[in-house]
């Protein structure tokens, strides 16, 4: 994946001059509402199958800031049971500052060998996949997901449904193609979450009543079981 793995720091490293995500990325309330809303879903999830996040071991694929993993040990999930893996080393920086005491793989997600970082019951993603548009990439990674992840546990899957017709380097996927990227998956489940950004910014305190329709979501949380 080397080719690609460049080509979306490339991507990233673009999007920081990029004056439309500068402007949607300060709508506070929204991303409020955004955050909370997906949060208490992952909790759903992982209470309905586990009970607690105490004792569950969890890796995230792309963990960017590390804001999703301190969702999970907010939730008490210990440290030790947390791995993060992150490509781009200024993210990785900024993992190891904001969570000294998890363990911080960098690079590549593919190259994590098992007899290394362990297995999991649950292995994590949220808007990576939409970031690979080359579509070997997109089964490597998923593959290896599904390699680390322990006999009766969970993907966690969190990404957009729609291409964004400002940003060419995102492309979205629909429920078939986690299907196809998965295809030894069981008992898969799909919520429909985040009222879709161009409405959600410019409503502010009114989002909860639009969220209301699931038409206007924008995102999926896609639960995929292994046997």
């Amino acid at each position: 994946m080397d080719s690609e793995n460049d080509k979306i720091a490339e991507r990233y490293e673009k999007r920081k001059s990029n004056e439309l995500v500068k402007k949607n990325s300060g709508s506070p309330l929204f991303m409020t509402f955004v955050q909370k809303e997906r949060e208490k879903k992952y909790l759903q999830i992982l209470r309905s199958r586990y009970g607690s996040c105490r004792d569950i071991r969890i890796l995230e694929v792309g963990a960017g800031g590390g804001w999703n993993l301190i969702t999970f040990l907010n939730a008490g999930a210990k440290p030790e049971n947390i791995i993060a893996s992150e490509l781009l080393p200024e993210r990785v920086q900024e993992l190891k500052e904001r969570l000294p005491e998890i363990k911080v793989y960098s690079g590549d997600a593919c190259n994590l060998d098992p007899a290394e970082c362990g297995t999991f019951d649950v292995v994590f993603q949220s808007t990576v996949f939409t970031s690979l548009l080359d579509e070997r990439s997109k089964v490597m990674l998923a593959d290896k997901m599904w390699e680390l992840l322990n006999p009766g546990g969970l993907i966690l899957w969190h990404d957009f449904i729609f291409d964004n017709p400002g940003n060419k380097d995102v492309k979205g996927i629909k429920k078939a193609e986690i299907f196809r990227l998965f295809p030894r998956g069981i008992d898969i489940r799909f919520y429909k979450v985040t009222l879709a950004p161009p409405i959600g910014r410019r409503i502010n305190k009114l989002y909860p009543m639009f969220n209301f329709f699931p038409f206007l979501r924008s995102h999926l949380i896609a639960v995929i079981g292994k046997p």
